[in-house]
């Protein structure tokens, strides 16, 4: 007794795997068997067997039929064991009766248990129930009995006393019903005969997963893997047993022809056509089994920003720069997440098609919501238009109000965790009534621009989405040449060097460029945008000549009317992120300018001091100098000093230009400004 007390405190607590449907189960009750029959080992059978029990019989009633077989398993055993002992031979009776309380149609194993205990468990059955002997056509249908699932085999059920109801139903057959009041050791006869409503085809997939449709309308998903019985349509197919599904039945299907299609992420949809000869007389076949072939791409995601995290319809495929990934052939939405910004596109990869994006991160904007509850003519329909801002922006991350949030508390938590670049709230203008609404745009920096709008206007949030949206001209096509409008045409200013060697002429008009006639700057500057090949042909009426076209830097113009400069400078600040060389230097230009449209010269010159350009002509190293001595003057007297080393460092690049590189030379401009500060 010790010995086994012993044993199942070891299988209790030492293995604390035995729990309730813990496969291991299995196994034990397996072991346990065989310790029994060969070994002759009761003690360490019986405590093998009680650990089963402890671990299942807490949740008896909640069992699917699989455990519940295993818990009967266990008591029958356990029976026997207790029955070979004279003082337990009572408790094995016990175990019976828990054995047909949990599930009376359970037959014990007569191989292993004595005559006394097959007597006493049929004296136990007939004694607490009554029995139906169940017809049923079709027989491979589902019985249930007071609404649970009962197994049909073998044509009996035994069931306490009383009113019962009992159902019968088959997939393409009329299911029925019957009650039944059961006497105590009554047998009655129940028949159920279904009556077909419908052809019946059996769909099996490799894989398994698959979407099935006939006719357009989805029917269900095939799941499983195939029967050990019919494993033979998996050699049939090529493959192995476990990559075939368990048979879907398709029923309600009509006299006539159906299409079923096949559908399955990452693989190709098979369309098949379910014939006249399979609905009409109605019957059950089953089809062969449904290959799904593979279909993938390849994505490539690039990035100079680093940190970027890639998202394929919300799953993490990890950092970027990734090269030709394997994906499924279908649509996604793609996002790039970064420590700052963000990228988002909808991308389609064909099958057996490479697609390569170039990311980068772009401002996330938060929206704080409204400020106060004051009611006003339009309230609800500026609330409205603001909460589905997102669905007019794309070159920013739109991020709706929290619900129940404040305006005060959202901009705290996104300021704190710096979950946006820009901010986003609205609050009514004071007056009587209220016919204004102020709206507060903001980066985390605090550089922040005012809009009032009208809530009953047409298109109040229009002008602010146009501004956003705007792309930033941050570079311009460039062919050495400088160009001013005349009565006659485009006349020919300026040209650099290699615009001369080609064979133009300053002092004379551009007649005709990319094979057209030119009558204006603005016309030269559209060729010079459509220019293909890295070069356009331009005339000045005599032979034409080939000048080489290339992007050069341009300034942000710092009072735009048409730019939205909290929105231009979080996303300069984004586009600094993995640059390098001139271009990053360009990336601080543009910041310092966009710093000093809100005249805020400190952080601009923070900027400046930070950037360095190896170009010496244009838009280059001098435009750097003269900003920094103009932000120093504007900070006052006290950086004066400075500011004249600023202006001389400029002097030093006299192809330097602002605004671009047809702008005016900027040494002129630094001369007067030194000449200005002489005392």
């Amino acid at each position: 007794m010790m010995r086994r007390a012993l044993l199942l405190a070891t299988l209790l607590c030492v293995q604390p795997g035995l729990r309730a449907q813990d496969p291991a189960l299995k196994d034990n009750l397996q072991t346990a068997k065989a310790l029994w029959a060969t070994q002759g080992d009761r003690d360490g059978a019986a405590a093998r067997f009680e650990a089963i029990l402890a671990a299942l019989e807490p949740s008896a009633k909640t069992l699917d039929e699989g455990w519940t077989r295993i818990l009967c398993e266990a008591y029958n055993w356990m029976a026997v064991l207790d029955d070979r002992i004279p003082g337990k031979q009572a408790q094995a009776a016990r175990r019976l009766e828990a054995l047909l309380d949990l599930d009376p149609d359970y037959e014990i194993d007569r191989t292993v248990s004595n005559r006394r205990l097959q007597t006493a468990f049929d004296g136990l059955r007939a004694q607490k129930f009554g029995r139906v002997k169940l017809a049923l056509e079709p027989p491979d249908g589902i019985l249930t009995v007071d609404g649970r699932p009962r197994r049909a085999e073998g044509g009996l059920q035994h069931l306490t006393p009383g009113p019962h109801t009992l159902a019968y139903a088959r997939i393409g057959f009329q299911p029925q019903d019957a009650r039944v009041e059961i006497a105590a050791k009554e047998t009655r006869p129940v028949e159920f005969k279904l009556a077909r409503t419908s052809s019946v085809v059996t769909v099996f997939t490799t894989p398994a997963g698959a979407e099935l449709l006939v006719d357009g309308k989805l029917r269900g998903v095939t799941r499983g893997q195939v029967p050990a019985a019919l494993s033979y349509l998996a050699d049939r197919t090529g493959v192995k047993p476990e990559q075939l599904s368990e048979g879907f039945r398709l029923a309600e299907l009509g006299p006539g022809k159906h299409l079923l299609e096949v559908r399955l992420a990452c693989h190709r949809t098979r369309r098949i056509e379910i014939g006249e000869g399979w609905t009409t007389p109605f019957a059950d076949h089953d089809m062969d089994p449904v290959k799904l072939e593979p279909s993938r791409g390849s994505l490539t995601v690039l990035s100079q920003a680093p940190g970027g995290q890639l998202f394929l319809g919300g799953m993490d495929m990890g950092r970027v720069p990734v090269q030709d990934l394997q994906v499924c052939a279908q649509t996604f939405d793609l996002q790039v997440r970064y420590p700052t910004g963000s990228y988002t596109q909808r991308i389609e990869v064909g099958e057996g098609k490479a697609v390569t994006v170039q990311a980068r991160p772009k401002a996330r904007l938060a929206y704080a919501g409204f400020e106060g509850n004051e009611e006003f003519a339009g309230r609800a329909r500026i609330l409205g238009m603001l909460s589905d801002l997102g669905a007019r922006l794309k070159e920013v991350a739109f991020l709706p109000a929290a619900k129940g949030e404040s305006s005060r508390d959202c901009l705290a938590r996104v300021r704190a965790a710096k979950d946006a670049e820009l901010l986003l709230w609205a609050r009514p203008v004071p007056g009587r009534p209220v016919h204004q609404v102020e709206l507060v745009l903001s980066t985390l920096g605090g550089e922040e621009e005012r809009i009032v709008v009208k809530p009953l206007e047409h298109d109040p949030l229009g002008a602010l989405v146009a501004r956003m949206e705007r792309p930033l001209a941050l570079w311009e096509p460039w062919a050495g040449l400088v160009l001013v409008d005349m009565p006659e045409g485009p006349f020919v200013l300026q040209a650099d060097a290699a615009a001369q060697k080609a064979g133009i002429k300053p002092g004379r008009t551009l007649v005709e460029a990319g094979g057209k006639p030119l009558r204006t700057v603005a016309e030269w500057q559209t060729a010079l945008a459509e220019a293909k090949g890295g070069q356009i042909t331009v005339s000045q009426g005599e032979a034409p000549v080939k000048l080489a076209v290339q992007l050069q830097a341009r300034e942000l113009p710092v009072q735009a009317a048409d730019l939205c400069y909290p929105m231009v400078l979080s996303d300069l600040r984004l586009r600094y992120l993995g640059a390098q060389g001139d271009e990053a230097a360009l990336f601080r230009l543009q910041q310092a300018l966009a710093l000093m449209h809100f005249r805020a010269y400190d952080k601009a010159l923070e900027v400046l001091r930070d950037a360095r350009m190896t170009g010496v002509r244009g838009v280059s190293q001098g435009t750097l100098d003269y900003y920094t001595g103009v932000c120093l003057l504007r900070m006052g007297n006290v950086y004066l000093t400075e500011a004249i080393q600023s202006f001389n460092q400029a002097l030093k690049y006299p192809q330097a230009t602002l605004f671009g590189p047809d702008g005016p030379l900027l040494a002129p401009l630094a001369r007067q400004a030194l000449q200005d500060l002489q005392p």
